[in-house]
């Protein structure tokens, strides 16, 4: 067998009998072994910055794909400002950019409200 397959086949076994045991055991007994392992669940959502976290990263990827676009829209001017001189797949190519940039646009704002939705099962 190959190192890497065994290596793989290893850990999916560990986590299926991490899982398994989660099944089995009691949830008094699960919470200690989670204790015991050093871990401490805080059973509150709302104390544990998780929202805000993910509020940042909601902006940091809606501001990358903010730029991505801008850029999108430069190219897709470019190539559409080039194709004046008569050659109809240049200007097609344009226009068929800009065209997925305004659907890019689109689709970045959604996402925002989706994750802004899925933000307000937690407060």
């Amino acid at each position: 067998m190959n190192k890497g397959l065994k290596k793989a086949m290893g850990f999916v076994a560990f986590s299926a009998i991490f899982a398994l045991s989660f099944v089995l055991l009691s949830p008094e007994e699960a919470a200690a072994a989670w204790k015991k392992s050093g871990i401490t669940p805080q059973g509150d959502l709302k104390n544990s910055k998780i929202y805000t976290d993910l509020k940042n990263i909601v902006y940091f990827v809606t501001g990358i794909g903010g730029f991505w676009v801008i850029l999108c829209l430069l190219f897709a001017g470019m190539k559409l400002s080039a194709a004046q001189g008569g050659n109809p797949q240049a200007r097609t190519q344009g226009f068929i950019g800009i065209l997925m940039a305004g659907l890019g646009i689109f689709i970045i704002v959604k996402a925002t409200t989706i994750a802004g939705w899925f933000a307000g099962f937690g407060s």
